[in-house]
């Protein structure tokens, strides 16, 4: 009778039930992978295996797998909830042991070490000191002590200064020449080195020793003169035969650098105001002369007409204390020239530095400057740092910064962890700093349904699952890591209420096949 046969059907069915149960009553939770019940049929053998006409004994359960599907993912407000896209599980240690899990649920405990709620903690690829992940692994563990300063020892600076602006200060290259005194007398012939003050090149320079001479070149009948200009460094210019007294001026082209490199500058000598005097007996009155040039004013930071632009940076010294450096840029009179002034706290650090720009654009020479050693702060160390600005320029378009950093920083505490999506655990800290604690480490397996569960969501690999092949996020066949999400339940609620409604008839299928059988056996009992 097939009694036993419907019987071993209602297990089958009730094994199939707590199976449909523990995943709906697992629909919520985190990282939870949805079991199938898998059966058998079972037949009566001989060494000689089945009859053609053999009649099957039943059903029996053949295996309950689990089923390593991905799961939604939602994200939460804790950066350090974890979510794997892909395969691969997060290695958790468990007192020396390692456990696998997709429930990225983690939080810090009171010594700093990231753990899920089971106290387990996450196995990650070290760091050393300078932030490279190394191939040891060990359990990630926040340093929540504070960051030490650094003082700086070197700014960036990338600025463009206008090749166009004009050069501050009130610097007037010299353009006329003006005479004390009225009377040009020809018995004080020659009247020599007559000096000349505040003549100025295009470029700024002054020559404090020019002169202007005067020697009689006439017949005694007329007033002819020559005029010799002299700027005490480079050759005389003379103007012959002028007619003073006719004559209204006398123009020099004067050439300051005596080479050619700078344009040739005519200075127009005012004469219409002078008398010439024949056998005057000596009455010559040029006692100087005056022009109108003029030197760049000196700098000075409180006044910005002597200076074009200025940008500033903070510093930092060996206790952490911040200091402000500020630059400033003035244009010379020569081509492509600047000087620049650095100050440190409002203190100048030392005097100006000459930066040359070629024709380009581009710094020839004198793109860095070192401030200091400053004295800054009493138990600090003295302050010494360079400013590198050979990336800056000089175009023709407005004064900009693009781009300034320094290498200093003040103390931080740690203010926030990010990571990203191949595992990589970075620590801010207040101070701007960063640091790199480690890389998360993942498994995988060649026979994900061939490990053992342990509960909580979590496996332990076996002989059926094989050796964990552990690498990075991102590497191989492992997938991508959600840093603030969670990896929901794969289970599937409709699909599991159909199942549901399946096993129900199928136990009440092989009931009915127990009460049927009952009913041929009553019949058998009762022949007679």
């Amino acid at each position: 009778m097939p009694f036993r046969t419907a019987l071993s059907g209602l297990n089958a069915s009730s094994a199939e039930l707590r199976v449909i149960g523990n995943n709906v009553a697992n629909a919520s939770t985190t990282g939870f992978k949805e079991s199938r019940a898998e059966f058998a049929d079972i037949f009566a053998s001989s060494n000689l295996g089945v009859t053609s006409n053999a009649i099957g004994s039943g059903v029996r359960v053949s295996s309950v797998s689990q089923q390593f599907t991905q799961g939604n993912i939602g994200f939460t407000d804790n950066n350090l909830d974890l979510a794997i896209s892909g395969q691969g599980f997060l290695i958790m240690n468990d007192n020396g042991v390692n456990a696998y899990t997709r429930a990225g649920a983690m939080s810090v405990d009171r010594d700093g070490y990231v753990v899920n709620s089971q106290g387990q903690r996450l196995t990650v690829f070290s760091a050393d000191n300078n932030g490279t992940i190394t191939g040891a692994t060990g359990d990630l563990q926040l340093d929540r002590s504070d960051i030490a300063p650094v003082a700086t020892t070197r700014v960036d600076m990338s600025a463009n200064l206008n090749a166009a602006a004009a050069v501050p200060g009130g610097l007037t290259g010299s353009s006329t020449l003006s005479l004390t005194g009225t009377l040009l007398d020809e018995d004080d012939s020659p009247v020599l080195n007559i000096a000349i003050s505040d003549v100025v090149d295009s470029w700024g320079q002054d020559y404090p020793g020019a002169t202007l001479s005067f020697a009689y070149s006439g017949d005694g009948t007329n007033n002819l003169w020559d005029i010799t200009f002299n700027d005490g460094v480079n050759p005389a210019v003379t103007v012959a035969g002028v007619d003073v007294g006719t004559d209204n001026e006398a123009v020099f082209s004067w050439d300051p650098d005596g080479l050619g490199s700078m344009n040739a500058t005519d200075l127009t000598l005012d004469i219409a105001g002078l008398s010439p005097v024949l056998n005057g007996g000596g009455v010559t009155d040029l006692a100087s002369a005056d022009s109108n040039g003029s030197t760049q004013a000196a700098f000075d930071p409180t006044d910005a007409s002597t200076y074009n632009n200025s940008t500033s940076v903070t510093v930092y010294d060996s206790l952490g204390a911040s200091h402000l450096s500020t630059m400033y840029f003035r244009k010379t009179g020569i081509p492509n020239q600047w000087e620049v002034y650095s100050y440190l706290d409002g203190v100048a650090q030392g005097g100006a530095q000459t930066v040359q720009f070629d024709s380009s654009g581009n710094i020839t020479s004198g793109g860095q400057v070192t401030v200091g050693p400053a004295s800054v702060n009493t138990g600090a160390a003295d302050l010494t740092f360079t400013v590198d600005f050979t990336r800056t320029t000089q175009y023709g378009s407005g004064f900009n910064v693009n781009a300034m950093d320094q290498d200093g920083f003040t103390t931080g505490r740690l203010s926030g962890i990010d990571i990203s999506d191949t595992g990589v655990i970075t620590s801010r800290f207040t101070n701007g700093q960063s640091r790199t604690l480690g890389q998360i480490a993942l498994a995988n397996f060649n026979n994900t349904q061939g490990l053992r569960q342990l509960g909580d969501t979590s496996w332990s690999e076996s002989f059926d699952s094989g050796q964990p092949l552990v690498g990075t996020a991102g590497s191989g066949s492992l997938g991508l890591i959600e840093s603030g999400a969670l990896e929901g339940s794969n289970v599937d609620l409709t699909e599991q209420l159909v199942g549901m409604i399946t096993a129900q008839r199928n136990f009440q299928a092989n009931a009915q096949v127990i009460t049927t059988a009952d009913t041929v056996t009553q019949t058998i009992i009762n022949i007679r």
